[in-house]
């Protein structure tokens, strides 16, 4: 890659994005990052370009896209989402509505957006943030892991259409990692649905403390960019190779029994 290479990083004020930057700037990538409020972002990358952007906010993607129609984009990474827990029967549709919004629909816009330039040029490269919450079902996670089963499809299918064109599309599936994202808590003390929950959330904060840095979606990241013809798929984090090859192995009850044993479900 030369200095002259361009990469939008979204979500790049903190955590993975903001790891996966600083590595490209010392790389000598051109790095343009994406956050929410880029003014108030704590020790942002020294020569990073930073745009506003609220994937749940229409007018900020279409002005984020009218921005880079003027700029060359060569490697789009999709990386900014959010997380969610609570029990299905008692979420607001209009929570599924905003995770979906942030983390599949706008990532679909910005696609969009760049894939005429790629696609005219043949090269280019996409890489899109999933979780390996997009292959297994965990519980009082329904929306996050619907919108990470999601971006898992549409990864997939848009690698084989773009091939043909010489765009290269990689799934980065990352673990648990350990950043200052904490999904948001969607269950009243007073719900049916509490105690078990709280059993969920529990692990869920005990496995984040214990993760591993975002450093390791770095490595992964790199891969992607830098082979000329990159694997679908990389998992990155703690056990996650594991876990890939127990998906392909054991059957789907054991699976599901190991999952809600994980959690401390009966």
């Amino acid at each position: 890659m030369t200095k002259q290479t361009t990469v939008l990083i979204t979500g790049m004020s903190k955590g993975i994005g903001k790891a996966i930057g600083k590595k490209l700037l010392q790389k000598g990538f051109h790095v343009i990052g994406t956050a929410r409020n880029p003014e108030k972002i704590k020790d942002p990358l020294e020569g990073a370009h930073y745009l506003p952007l609220d994937l749940s906010n229409q007018k900020s993607v279409d002005n984020l896209i009218q921005s880079i129609q003027e700029k060359p984009i060569d490697i789009l990474i999709n990386n900014a989402g959010q997380s969610q827990i609570g029990p299905v029967e008692e979420m607001d549709i209009d929570k599924y509505r905003y995770l979906f919004e942030v983390n599949f629909f706008g990532m679909i816009q910005l696609t969009q957006a760049v894939l005429p330039q790629m696609r005219s040029r043949k090269n280019g490269c996409i890489i899109n943030i999933g979780s390996l919450a997009g292959r297994f079902a965990l519980p009082y996670q329904s929306s996050y892991c619907s919108t990470k089963f999601a971006v898992s499809g549409f990864t997939q299918s848009l690698r084989s259409e773009m091939k043909d064109f010489g765009v290269k599309v990689a799934l980065i599936e990352p673990n648990d990692i350990g950043t200052e994202i904490t999904p948001e808590l969607n269950c009243p003390e007073s719900s049916a649905y509490f105690p078990l929950l709280s059993k969920v959330y529990q692990q869920i904060n005990s496995n984040m403390g214990k993760a591993e840095s975002p450093d390791v979606i770095v490595t992964a990241v790199l891969k992607a960019i830098e082979k000329e013809n990159p694997a679908p798929i990389y998992v990155a984090g703690g056990n996650a190779g594991l876990l890939k090859l127990a998906q392909r192995l054991l059957p789907d009850r054991i699976a599901e029994k190991i999952i809600r044993k994980t959690y401390e479900l009966g």
